[in-house]
């Protein structure tokens, strides 16, 4: 039992990664260099650049002719039904436009963005960099155990979870069962006394 319960705290195993060593060969080149990790070898980066400016340009309103639209009160006529001159348009059949105020055209905000590549300032555009994982010792730090030598076992550790899980739910289950059987005794009792009393009443 004690041996049990020593194997299932130990819920580390060694990293298969380094096999229990801590340390690792690394990848970098004959002249000790990585990609690089700002630019992954591309030498440039990439941003996104967006600029804003006013321009004018002719008014968008469908029914704008020069600044001018159809007068609303006489349909562009001129005239009303009584064959006066329109009081709204002076007679014109036209108004201002309420969009561009007369003017025939109006100032947009007008917004390009692009994509900018610009020299990466962690290799200078080379893609590469001296090794940060290594520094030239062709030996790094295991990157899953950070070298230590050995990982969390998951398995074991899920194991006890569910262990833990069933010896808490114990304790409900017998209570369960204990009401479930007790239940059951009381029915069968209170079935045998009415079955009693029915035959001495026959």
């Amino acid at each position: 039992m004690n041996q049990l319960i020593k194997r299932m705290a130990n819920i580390k195993k060694e990293c298969p990664t380094c096999t229990g060593v801590g340390t690792i060969g690394c990848k970098c080149n004959e002249n000790d260099e990585v990609t690089c990790p700002n630019c992954e070898g591309k030498g440039v980066v990439s941003r996104r650049v967006t600029t804003s400016q006013k321009v004018e340009m002719p008014c968008d309103s469908p029914q704008c002719q020069k600044g001018k639209v159809p007068c609303g009160v006489c349909n562009g006529t001129g005239v009303t039904l009584q064959d006066t001159p329109c009081s709204a348009c002076h007679g014109s059949g036209k108004l201002d436009c309420p969009v561009c105020g007369g003017l025939g055209r109006v100032e947009r905000v007008k917004q390009e963005s692009w994509i900018a590549h610009d020299t990466c300032h962690i290799c200078n555009g080379r893609g590469v960099v001296e090794c940060y994982l290594c520094h030239g010792t062709k030996i790094r730090v295991c990157p899953d155990c950070k070298g230590k030598g050995t990982v969390l076992n998951t398995g074991k550790i899920a194991a006890i979870c569910i262990l833990v899980v069933l010896l808490l739910a114990m304790p409900a289950l017998f209570i369960a069962v204990a009401g479930i059987s007790l239940g059951g005794c009381v029915f069968m009792l209170q079935k045998e006394r009415r079955m009693a009393q029915e035959n001495e009443a026959e």
